[in-house]
């Protein structure tokens, strides 16, 4: 759920700030992962172990890489964080990059027409990554060196640590980078930035008579969501699954986060986060009954009853709850301070959730 966290909180800055149905968000995801292939398996050696890369694809690639390199990122932890921090960096680059060059020659165009243009750039980018194999192999998973969380764990239970307690850190460490996202778009938000954006999502027309260039707020949320993805995918690729091959980056995970966002709250980035971990754990339920449904009862369509649930969640959040599980919240402008300061008297807004439920609990007594 963490990992989809990440990307919910991405796409949130996408459609629920500027309006933009970025149904190709799976391709920016595939960038910090095919980036993590390429360092581990080419760039990492050279710089961090001293040995020759390995290109995938060739005849030699696997003896050399699973004899002589892989073994050599487990004998030096640094060399494996040093992996992770360079394919989040240059993931996140060439991602936003990407944004930009699938963004600038349709982002004038409407919702629909620009959706569909991303969603041809993910086909496009999955083509491309299932036939170039030295970027991650083609069609065979990649093993990639996984940042080393076991020294962590040996610094707090000694030299052989249980591996609970090592994946407990490796979860940990997952939350933390959303929690990072989190207080970065938070602050965005309540920026004249993020107002921007409210404004051209809300009413385009309205947007221009205050003199905003419309395209160029789309294009920036683009870019920002873009890089946060790529950081993503080479989280995706290196910390949680610790492979990589271009299947995972099919266009169902593109619906999947959207249904996180839908189902959360659009506009609200803690409800991102919260759809995120509904929808993942309604995802592995669903996962778990197709697989039954097909193995003990014969059941053909078992396996895609994840995907039917998807469907299902959308409508019903676009009936029922469009708002989401955590509505979107108004944006604390400077005015509302003065405001405040001036009367003595704090919109409700404003006030601490708990502020509201004592008020709630005194008015229902009286």
């Amino acid at each position: 759920a963490g990992v989809y966290s990440l990307l919910a909180i991405s796409v949130n800055i996408e459609y629920g700030w500027a309006g933009i149905p970025n149904f190709g968000k799976a391709a920016f995801m595939a960038v910090g992962g095919a980036v993590a292939a390429v360092v581990a398996t080419q760039i990492g050696p050279v710089l961090f172990l001293g040995l020759e890369g390995a290109v995938p694809g060739t005849l030699e690639f696997f003896g050399k890489y699973n004899g002589e390199i892989l073994p050599a990122y487990a004998q030096n932890p640094l060399a494996t964080w040093g992996v992770f921090i360079l394919s989040a960096i240059v993931g996140g680059v060439i991602a936003a990059l990407l944004g930009i060059l699938f963004t600038y020659p349709a982002v004038r165009l409407k919702e629909d027409y620009l959706a569909i243009a991303l969603l041809m750039s993910a086909q496009l980018i999955w083509i491309v990554l299932r036939t170039v194999k030295p970027i991650m192999g083609g069609t065979m998973s990649l093993i990639l060196p996984s940042p080393d969380f076991k020294c962590i764990a040996a610094a707090i239970a000694g030299e052989t640590p249980p591996k609970i307690l090592v994946e407990v850190i490796r979860t940990g460490f997952i939350w933390l980078l959303v929690i990072g996202y989190l207080l970065y778009v938070e602050r965005q938000m309540g920026s004249p930035f993020g107002r921007k954006l409210r404004i051209v999502r809300d009413d385009e027309v309205a947007a221009e008579a205050y003199g905003k260039n419309v395209s160029r707020a789309r294009l920036e949320a683009m870019i920002i969501g873009s890089f946060l993805a790529g950081i993503a995918g080479a989280v995706y690729a290196l910390v949680h699954m610790r492979s990589v091959n271009p299947d995972n980056y099919l266009p169902d995970i593109t619906f999947m986060v959207l249904t996180m966002v839908l189902v959360g709250g659009v506009g609200n980035n803690v409800g991102s986060i919260v759809g995120g971990m509904v929808v993942a754990l309604v995802d592995r339920l669903g996962y778990m009954l197709g697989t039954t449904l097909a193995m003990s009862y014969g059941v053909s369509w078992g396996g895609y009853l994840n995907y039917l649930v998807y469907g299902v969640a959308i409508m019903l959040a676009i009936f029922f709850r469009p708002q989401g599980l955590l509505p979107e919240k108004p944006v604390k402008t400077p005015a509302w301070k003065v405001y405040v300061e001036v009367t003595g008297r704090k919109p409700v807004f404003l006030q601490s959730i708990w502020t509201r439920v004592r008020k709630s609990r005194v008015e229902s007594r009286a």
